[in-house]
């Protein structure tokens, strides 16, 4: 006993340590834990937060043409020959100079947009409403994401019982083998019902790694929304929920033509073409600035080298009479782009309107499907358990039996497939409305 003990000891500490897996999720996570998660730190939501604040930027650059423009200068210039002129006197002449040789300049000067008509306020509140497009982009890819994740959740958990329900199809497979070859020994089954057997449970057993090879897949894809990719897996609870009563299709329409973050952003889009081409109308009109220097500088008579301050105002009138079609083209383009911003809110419209009725027609379908596989299960259940009996007392054969196996966990998956159908045609029907993704 204690030469036996020793070996053990010396063979685990002989042996090679096990490869270390990655870390895999230790609590199991809700959908509403996966969508959180999600919608946390997810790149192209960052991306989209970042250029709101690039709009934002856009903005305060457009509403700078409107406030004080301050600077400081200072300059210095010299001058040769100087300009002089001459005046005779009994002690002969008097030379005065007009200028300074050396002259320097210091002061601040100030540029006040006093108004160009609309011109600028027009530009304001396209920036302001782009803005409003850029949180509508946000919004559109959270929607994105969030229903992403819901997909791939629920692709889990059907896959998940996929495999519960593969296993108990091969533990049936396998007791059906042990018995059929205690009965081909016993001589009352032949050798062709065990290998008919055999290439049952061989195909059962590839469709389990079909099965879960997608599982992988899937659970990579929940993995990459998280951000989880350096962990194993992640462990994921919940079920399939009941589904909900539809609205009316009318009422619908009229929720996701308010709330769809595509359409929101199509008609800001639209919008802002409005507000530039008020701004292109405005481009032939006059702008008037006010100007204000002040400061010091040599050059006065009769102390041409002594600095004295001074102040310097004034008004500025532009009026563009020629400028050589240019503001006529940004009209034309103003237009056109108007046009086109136009159509793509009809265009977004109709795309909201095909998806609503295709997610409804899902969901009735689905339905239905979920009716019909709850009595397909109960059905094949009772077939299942009356060929049990009749095989029992020798009425069937191995193969009426193996069929009626086949079909109970054919239904058991038809049922889960159908749960899973409902449940992303409800999914499917949310989005469509531009409802936001929730567990």
């Amino acid at each position: 006993m204690k030469t036996y003990a020793v070996f053990s000891l010396l063979l685990a500490l002989t042996s090679p340590l096990p490869a270390q897996d990655p870390p895999s999720s230790a609590a199991p996570l809700s959908l509403g834990q996966v969508l959180d998660e999600a919608l946390a730190h997810y790149p192209s939501i960052e991306a989209a937060r970042a250029r709101i604040e690039s709009a934002r930027a856009r903005t305060q650059q457009t509403q700078a043409s409107r406030l004080p423009q301050v600077n400081a200068s200072a300059s210095y210039h010299f001058i040769d020959p100087l300009s002089y002129v001459d005046f005779p006197s009994e002690a002969g002449s008097i030379r005065v100079y007009e200028q300074t040789q050396n002259n320097y300049d210091v002061g601040l000067n100030l540029r006040q947009l006093v108004t160009d008509f609309g011109r600028t306020s027009a530009l304001v509140a396209a920036a302001r409403t782009g803005e409003l497009s850029t949180q509508d982009a946000l919004e559109q890819i959270r929607t994105e994401v969030g229903y992403q994740a819901i997909g791939y959740f629920y692709s889990v958990m059907l896959l998940e019982e996929s495999v519960s329900v593969a296993d108990e199809e091969i533990h049936a497979l396998q007791e059906s083998l042990r018995i059929t070859e205690q009965r081909s020994q016993a001589g009352t089954a032949t050798h062709f019902d065990v290998l008919t057997t055999k290439v049952r449970l061989a195909n059962a057993e590839n469709r389990r790694t079909d099965i879960v090879a997608s599982l992988q897949r899937q659970e990579a894809r929940l993995r990459q929304v998280l951000g989880r990719q350096d962990v194993l897996n992640v462990s994921l609870q919940g079920g399939f929920p009941a589904g909900a009563n539809t609205p009316a299709r009318e009422t619908l329409v009229t929720e996701a033509f308010a709330q769809r973050p595509d359409l929101l952003a199509a008609r800001h889009a639209e919008l802002i073409r409005e507000q530039q081409l008020s701004a292109a109308d405005r481009g032939d009109r006059p702008t008037v600035n006010a100007t204000l220097a002040a400061g010091a500088r040599d050059g006065y008579a009769p102390s041409l080298n002594a600095a004295k301050a001074y102040v310097d105002a004034g008004l500025a009138l532009n009026v563009p009479l020629f400028t050589g079609h240019r503001i006529e083209g940004e009209k034309r383009e103003a237009h056109a782009e108007l046009r086109a911003a136009h159509e793509r809110v009809l265009e977004s419209q109709r795309i909201v309107v095909a998806e609503i009725d295709t997610a409804l027609a899902d969901v009735v379908a689905s339905s239905a499907r979920l009716q019909n596989a709850d009595t397909l299960v109960a059905q094949a259940q009772e077939a299942l358990n009356l060929a049990g009996s009749r095989y029992e007392r020798g009425v069937i054969t191995n193969f009426e039996l193996l069929d009626a196996q086949s079909a109970a966990r054919a239904a058991e998956l038809s049922r889960i497939q159908a749960r899973y159908d409902r449940v992303l045609a409800d999914e499917a029907l949310a989005r469509a409305t531009g409802r936001k993704p929730t567990a």
